[in-house]
Order: C-alpha cells, then structure tokens, then sequence
C-alpha cells in the first residue's frame, strides 16, 4: 500500500503538481515530508517555473521560454 502511495506521489511531482496541493493530496502535516517526492520533479519544470517568475515580474509572458518548457516536458515523458 505504501509503494502505491509513493508512486502517485512521485507522478504527482512529475506532472507538476505545486508541492502545497500535494502535501494535502497525500495528508502530510508539514511540507517537509512532502519534499522527498520532489528530487523526482524534472529539471524541465524548474526551467518552466523561471520563466513564468520572469513573466511576473516583467509583467509579460516569454512565449519563447514557454514554448521550449513544453517541449522538454514533452521530452521527459515516455512514449
């Protein structure tokens, strides 16, 4: 049962899911239980997650940025 746990945690970090709304999908008291499912969040996302920062507080979105975040997502998942 806990392997199943794990593993939705785990695809649950891949697709992106912000670690607060996972932290309350799995009922962990603190954020940091939950931070173990995140070293199995692609790199791609962190990139994705950059360029959305910049959008804000540039006050515009990079199309460019978001466009190549969406293909190495697309990358990282399997055939």
């Amino acid at each position: 049962m806990h392997d199943l746990r794990h593993s939705f945690g785990v695809h649950c970090a891949q697709a992106g899911v912000p670690i607060v709304r996972l932290q309350k999908l799995l009922g962990h008291a603190s954020p940091h239980m939950t931070l173990r499912y995140m070293k199995h969040a692609p790199e791609s996302y962190f990139q994705e997650d950059a360029a959305k920062v910049a959008a804000s507080i540039s006050g515009k979105r990079n199309r460019e940025a978001e466009a190549q975040a969406g293909l190495a997502r697309e990358g990282m998942r399997p055939a």
